[in-house]
């Protein structure tokens, strides 16, 4: 493994060790940890660094005082600042020693001079490094026999491939505990799959044999590419132990920044798609909801006590104390909406579709940017286990070059609906058919994944023999890209089939094919919640197919569905943005991409031309 250039400046580090080496009290500050830790944190305020800090710090040394480890191992010592304060913590508690695994030879150097300064040289050990090479070399000397307590903080891919290699030997045993941090933030989504998968999962994961590579599906390239090159692999390829079961916990610390949050409308999708998962994001706080005329059986202030409620959007919007509002109306009320809370001074979250135009879309994101205010679109079907799945295999270069992606929103109800069986859909308005309300998930799905296209194909009308109201209820539309790849994003409520084709993604080193809606939506219709077991988890008849050409014949194999960080995931990366620690979960800058796809699309249709983007 070699080291960037990057990652051999010690730049910053080293002014750190010459800030606490240069105090003028430094007889008084030896010794004492605490000392060494408050120099760190004045230091840092004039300089970004990679400690674990003071408030995800405390989540740590409670674990330690509560589970009193004899040996706790920590991989990523960066500095040496978790190595002192939880070292220290290990100490006071009767501990007996603590391992930190650091891969780079100058911040080695740095934490061992500041671990002495605290006076825990005897009690901390810094092991350079790989962490594989490292870890092994503890594991089979019998140096290290069991894990009682493993602080997870270093290079994000190999987060996975460690803790098979700890699997592997039996160092993970009933009782061990694993605090992984920045698996959120900024992300491992491979980690958090392999931890939450069931037996079965694993299982039929472990059939294909060990990874020869890094899983970083889901990281940014910069996590990817820090410490180590982007082209380096495991020095050892286990698949570690399938058998194990994992309790999974987030833990998050006190003193978090959070955000009231005021919900305009109180229909399907305010109680399914959005309510459940604010609850679910220790960030934010459902503070108001706007409901114009609560019914006896359907009254927000009943079903949750304690929220205010407001009659109409622009009386929640004058509470200064609401930070956030989520428009879940109509769409043909969306802009007038949006408008009225960012000019109120609110961040505002869209139901899809965003709006019925680009030129609506574009006044709202003037106005967002106007008032300095973040303008996010629920674009919550990139978190569809299926789609992440996919997703999974598109990146990983599974299916290599893409040629043909196919995705669908099938259903078979042929038969008009009642004109009162729902209060806008299957109505005539604006920004109302099948193309707004399901075509935005498929379209931002591919853009997402694939990019913007070139050109754009639509064939948008009625699968009905009987259609009375003159609703578009189905759609083909063709986006076609410079490269050749061709994506068909189809819906249609003629389809009578058993099971209903979601994806089917052909490349020329494999194919994908997946039926059924991920599961989500019909678990939340059902009452299972977030919080609850099995919620997002796609049963094994359901999984999709791989199939690949070996020895040139094709060859299907079963494809488990991975486990999603589900809708909530949407709502956390909402409350990064908001502090500014990273991009929307969909902005409205991308969501005025997938209506300009569904403005061309409906004039293609109507024209029969095929039209540049």
């Amino acid at each position: 493994m070699s080291l960037p250039v990057s990652s051999t400046n010690a730049g910053k580090e080293l002014k750190l060790l010459h800030y606490i080496y240069r105090q003028p009290n430094l007889d008084e500050i030896r010794g004492h940890p605490q000392k060494v830790i408050d120099l760190i944190h004045e230091f840092e305020k004039d300089s970004l660094f990679m400690n674990v800090g003071a408030e995800k710090g405390k989540v740590v040394t409670n674990l330690i005082d509560e589970l009193k480890p004899k040996t706790m191992i920590e991989l990523g010592c960066y500095v040496g600042y978790s190595a002192i304060l939880f070292g220290e913590a290990v100490r006071r508690n009767g501990g007996e020693r603590y391992l930190s695994l650091e891969l780079n030879p100058e911040f080695a150097a740095i934490a061992n001079m500041l671990v002495e300064l605290a006076g825990l040289r005897d009690f901390v050990c810094i092991i350079f490094g790989r962490s594989d090479l490292s870890l092994h070399k503890l594991l089979t000397s019998g140096e290290l026999k069991k894990v009682e307590l493993l602080f997870i903080d270093h290079y994000k891919p190999a987060y996975t491939t460690d803790l098979k290699l700890c699997e592997h030997f039996g160092a993970i045993v009933p009782g061990s505990v694993l605090a992984a941090d920045n698996v959120l933030y900024p992300g491992n989504p491979p980690y958090l799959e392999y931890v939450r998968s069931t037996v079965e999962q694993k299982r039929e994961a472990a059939k294909s044999g060990p990874s020869q590579s890094y899983n970083t599906t889901g990281m940014a390239e910069r996590t990817v590419e820090s410490f180590v090159g982007k082209d380096d692999v495991p020095t050892f390829d286990f698949v570690g132990n399938p058998n194990l079961v994992y309790q999974s916990q987030l833990c998050q610390p006190e003193g978090l920044q959070t955000y009231n949050v005021g919900v305009v409308g109180y229909g399907f999708s305010a109680k399914i798609f959005h309510i459940p998962f604010v609850k679910e994001v220790p960030e934010l706080k459902l503070y108001a909801i706007v409901q114009r005329t609560p019914k006896q059986d359907d009254d927000a202030e009943k079903d949750h006590p304690g929220v205010k409620s407001f009659r109409t959007t622009e009386e929640m919007v004058q509470d200064p104390a609401i930070d956030v509002v989520i428009i879940t109306t109509a769409p043909d009320s969306h802009f007038a909406q949006c408008k009225l809370a960012l000019e109120a001074g609110k961040h505002v979250v869209c139901e899809k579709p965003f709006t019925p135009t680009t030129q609506e879309a574009d006044d709202l994101i003037a106005i967002a940017k106007k008032n300095n205010k973040q303008l996010a679109v629920f674009q919550n079907r990139r978190w569809d286990a299926d789609f992440v799945t996919l997703s999974k295999l598109v990146k990983n270069g599974s299916l290599g070059r893409i040629s043909e992606y196919e995705t669908h929103f099938d259903r078979h109800r042929p038969e008009e609906p009642a004109s009162d069986s729902h209060k806008w859909k299957n109505k005539v308005i604006p920004g109302g058919s099948a193309i707004y309300d399901l075509g935005t998930h498929l379209l931002d799905q591919a853009v997402h994944l694939l990019g913007l296209p070139a050109r754009v194909t639509g064939f948008i009308g009625s699968a009905r023999a009987a259609n009375t109201s003159s609703y578009e209820d189905s759609f083909t539309v063709l986006l076609h890209y410079a490269n050749g790849t061709m994506v068909t994003a189809k819906a249609t409520v003629v389809s009578p089939e058993d099971e209903q084709l979601r994806f089917w993604v052909r490349g020329d080193k494999g194919s994908f094919k997946k039926y059924h809606l991920d599961i989500q939506e019909d678990q939340l219709k059902a009452g299972i919640m977030p919080q609850d077991k099995g919620y997002g988890r796609e049963p094994s008849e359901r999984y999709g197919a791989l199939t690949t050409i070996q020895n040139g014949k094709p060859v299907k194999e079963v494809v488990p569905t991975v486990e999603p960080p589900t809708y909530t995931e949407y709502y956390r990366k909402l409350v990064r943005a908001l502090n500014g620690e990273g991009e929307l979960p969909a902005s409205g800058a991308e969501a005025r991409e997938v209506i300009r796809l569904i403005e061309l699309a409906r004039e293609s249709s109507r024209t029969g031309r095929t039209l540049g983007v």
